[in-house]
């Protein structure tokens, strides 16, 4: 069974697929621009604020309510790593 969660639920080590993304269009395209988008998987290296998520190599830090516009299905770890580049190959 999956579990769709915000962003800002995750734990440490936790991995996601992002599988939403809510709020203003100028936000949206930001975190788009930063490569998070549907189907890319991140992994939990920091909760709290700052957040700090890994994406790939790159690691992103979120504040405040930033972290709320993100929905994320929990993933296996052994799945994050097969599909850490699924998002990439849509573009």
């Amino acid at each position: 069974m999956s579990q769709i969660i915000p962003l800002s639920l995750m734990r440490t080590g936790d991995a996601g697929q992002i599988c939403d993304l809510q709020g203003e269009h100028d936000f949206i395209a930001r975190l788009e621009e930063m490569g998070l988008r549907e189907g890319v998987v991140i992994r939990m290296l920091q909760p709290g604020t700052p957040c700090i998520v890994a994406l790939g190599e790159q690691r992103l830090s979120f504040r405040g309510s930033e972290i709320l516009e993100l929905m994320v299905e929990l993933v296996e770890p052994s799945q994050a790593a097969l599909t850490a580049g699924a998002g990439r190959a849509s573009r």
